[in-house]
């Protein structure tokens, strides 16, 4: 059973031209199945897992407190996922709210919010090395992220401030220009949001759910938000019967990352963290590919009695 498991997942994997990383941990019998589990990829978003250990972190040393409030202002608005970017400067809202939104639908606006409160990459790689992972690397946050990107487009947009970045917009490029700077960007000149193993990202998971990488309360409002995660294209797309607790990491069509823990009646929970990097192909598809990845690994699970 083992066996038809790894050639099913060889056989998806090896369907869609890509540079894939794996790691799946069944807690119940602490079985693993690893491809490239070891290799450093880029993270995209599910780096904000990390983020979210270190606030938390900080929350139960009292450094944060999670009631605390910010007032939008365009300096943090930044492109991408997320709907704070759309609000009007001086809308309220709570360290909560920004932690929630950083996770459950990528906001890059809370993300950056969150990387403020917490003082930045350097506490998240700081936090990681408490917790014995040298291979989880925040390379910057969001902003950085997209200036560099901007920068490649248009090398004058390098010299913005984040509040004139996100005034100026990106540039209004043909839709053929558009893609060819996007590939040169993944493929030549750009530089990873963040890297982390995919074994690593599994690990750290785990830590939340057996409350090691904070207080117990930390980790159940940790696993919480996980839960609300609203993208269901991959990793859940087929598994009514499951609950999964995620968080998506893109570029597309090049990255489409996913992270998380499935979660059945009568089953202890599944570790799985699907990366790749450098497709070129049709995104739809990509995501169907991590979507059935997902689904074997949870019938292994099943009728394996793991």
């Amino acid at each position: 059973m083992r066996g038809e498991l790894e050639r099913a997942l060889d056989r998806l994997m090896d369907g869609v031209r890509a540079d894939w990383a794996l790691y799946v941990k069944y807690i119940g019998s602490g079985e693993e199945i690893c491809v490239n589990a070891d290799t450093l990829m880029d993270t995209m978003s599910t780096i904000k897992i990390a983020v979210l250990v270190t606030l938390y972190r900080k929350v139960d040393i009292g450094e944060l407190d999670l009631a605390q409030t910010f007032s939008l202002e365009t300096r943090f608005k930044r492109f991408g996922t997320g709907v704070l970017q759309y609000m009007d400067d001086g809308m309220i809202f709570t360290l909560r709210d920004a932690a929630t939104l950083m996770i459950i639908e990528s906001d890059n606006t809370a993300t950056d919010y969150c990387y403020e409160a917490i003082g930045g990459p350097d506490a998240v790689n700081a936090t990681m090395r408490e917790l014995g992972f040298s291979d989880i690397e925040a390379l910057g946050n969001c902003f950085d992220w997209f200036i560099a990107f901007a920068s490649a487009l248009v090398s004058t947009h390098g010299e913005l401030g984040p509040a004139e970045l996100f005034r100026a917009g990106y540039p209004d490029l043909a839709p053929e220009e558009w893609i060819s700077a996007r590939d040169r960007f993944h493929f030549e000149e750009g530089k990873p949001f963040s890297r982390a193993r995919a074994r690593a990202l599994g690990q750290l998971l785990e830590m939340i759910w057996n409350d090691s990488c904070a207080s117990s309360e930390a980790c159940a409002e940790m696993r919480g938000i996980l839960h609300n995660q609203i993208s269901r294209t991959r990793l859940p797309k087929y598994l009514p019967e499951a609950k999964v607790a995620h968080k998506t990491g893109d570029f597309a069509p090049f990255i489409a990352n996913d992270v998380g823990v499935i979660e059945s009646r009568n089953m202890a929970p599944i570790i799985i963290c699907v990366m790749m990097a450098g497709h070129r192909g049709n995104w739809e598809n990509l995501e169907d590919t991590v979507a059935r990845i997902a689904e074997k690994v949870w019938e292994y699970g099943v009728y394996a009695g793991q």
